[in-house]
């Protein structure tokens, strides 16, 4: 608790230079007054026992979040479908291999083809060209062991039983149809349209060519030709964006995702800190005394900043702790399944001045929003109405989230990204999207910059009137008028 003294005469008098003193000083400087109050503000806020453990229960969430990708990558490496392969077609050629070849290849395995080229159906492998699963860097099965086993069996009545014992997952026969062509059946617990019918398709689709191609007297070699994927190519509408791959598109719309998703939750979380630490001094009556030795401004400041500041800390804790988790995927995994990778998602875009650009952006956006946070507390009378006030404001700080969310689909050159990366209320979430892409130009983050730095200083101003308004208001019910009011009283 801050002592406040005054001397006899009834003048207002500094207090001696104590640990917990506030000090007057001529004018109306921030300094040291906020300073003191911000480290009041964090001191109060760190010793907390929720605090504490409110902390350390985030930190093991993000360090076991960090994980799940090598928990995913073992549980592939070890679910590997395995499925027995009877063959009554009388075929010149092993379908096995093709079959073990193919449906990794397209589950996005690591096995590969066993029989040599010509014999294990180069003609399947051109003329099943499918996309990798899930399409995107890190898929299962990516590194970690093949996703289908295929396995000759001589007796099929053996080979049900096995099934039933659960030693198979399925059953592909192949045998002759009436016109000659080559018939298969899976039997196995699994969609038409699923995982493992699709993986099965791709390769019974090549065993299926080079039979027609044998009896049809056509040479292999005329077939791979014949398959081969066209030329192709794809270019930018704008010749200096450049071409990127699905995998690099999902990937940049992850991280900055990620990024975007790390500023709002600190907005919502820390903000609330900072409305509730203000209606909590305000309904305790301590805010009267403390504003005998502080000008509203400096308590504005100082509480933004303290309890911003022990926010921060409890951030850079979860981060350090995901970090952690992420940089111990590899080991973890080589240690489970020796040879496999841990299977997680690149963040592609993540640069040095990408990250540089966040930081900058989650300072400025998060003390924007707390000038707002602090100012909605001061005009309640008790903490029950904080959520009351602050409700407007989560809508605000949620639409900044979907514009950044909806940018990454509209393509950042749109002329509304444009302008919302240059706005200062969602600034700090839509130029993420836009340095994440890297099509940004070098002076359009210095812009926003310019623009959010006058802006917060006017918020200052406005949230110091309505503060030193409302922590004198006692007793009325919140109100979009009194606010207002309030933004007229000079502080």
């Amino acid at each position: 608790m801050m002592r406040l003294l005054r001397p006899r005469d009834g003048r207002e008098a500094a207090a001696p230079a104590v640990r917990d003193s506030v000090p007057r000083r001529e004018g109306d400087h921030l300094l040291p007054n906020a300073g003191i109050v911000a480290r009041r503000e964090y001191a109060q806020r760190v010793r907390t026992r929720s605090f504490v453990l409110g902390t350390a229960f985030l930190m093991l969430i993000a360090f076991a979040a960090a994980l799940v990708p090598t928990l995913v990558t073992v549980l592939e490496g070890q679910l590997t479908t395995k499925i027995a392969v009877y063959s009554d077609a009388g075929l010149s050629f092993d379908p096995v291999p093709i079959l073990d070849g193919i449906t990794n290849a397209v589950a996005g395995g690591s096995a590969e083809p066993s029989a040599s080229p010509g014999a294990s159906g180069d003609a399947g492998a051109s003329a099943s060209p499918a996309p990798s699963a899930s399409g995107v860097p890190g898929s299962p099965g990516a590194g970690s062991g093949p996703a289908f086993v295929m396995t000759p069996v001589p007796d099929l009545a053996a080979a049900r039983a096995d099934l039933q014992q659960g030693r198979y997952d399925g059953i592909l026969t192949i045998t002759r149809a009436p016109d000659g062509g080559v018939r298969f059946e899976l039997v196995a617990d699994t969609a038409p349209d699923g995982r493992m019918a699709y993986s099965v398709l791709q390769g019974a689709t090549s065993i299926a060519i080079r039979d027609r191609a044998e009896r049809l007297s056509i040479p292999i070699g005329s077939v791979v030709s014949l398959l081969e994927p066209a030329d192709f190519a794809v270019t930018p509408r704008d010749a200096s964006k450049p071409t990127r791959s699905t995998s690099d598109l999902v990937s940049r719309t992850f991280t900055s995702n990620i990024l975007v998703i790390l500023i709002f939750v600190t907005v919502i979380t820390y903000g609330t800190w900072v409305a509730m630490s203000v209606a909590e001094e305000k309904g305790s009556r301590v805010m009267e005394l403390m504003l005998s030795a502080a000008s509203p401004r400096q308590m504005l400041a100082g509480k933004v900043a303290g309890t911003g500041a022990a926010g921060m800390t409890q951030y850079v804790g979860i981060l350090a702790a995901a970090l952690v988790g992420i940089i111990l995927q590899g080991p973890i995994t080589a240690l489970i399944l020796p040879g496999a990778s841990s299977g997680g998602l690149p963040l592609a875009g993540l640069t040095p001045a990408v990250l540089v650009m966040f930081v900058v952006f989650f300072a400025l956006g998060f003390t924007l929003y707390a000038l707002i946070y602090a100012a909605a507390g001061s005009v309640v009378s008790r903490q029950e109405e904080v959520q009351q006030v602050i409700t407007p404001l989560t809508f605000v700080t949620m639409g900044g989230y979907f514009a950044a969310i909806f940018a990454g689909s509209a393509g950042s050159a749109s002329p509304w990204v444009v302008f919302l990366s240059l706005f200062p209320f969602t600034s700090p979430y839509v130029m993420l999207v836009r340095l994440v892409d890297g099509t940004v130009q070098p002076w359009e983050p210095l812009l926003a910059i310019a623009i959010l730095i006058p802006t917060i200083g006017a918020m200052l101003i406005l949230a110091s009137r309505v503060y030193s308004a409302g922590v004198l208001l006692y007793g009325q019910r919140p109100s979009f008028r009194t606010i207002l009011a309030a933004m007229r009283v000079r502080g």
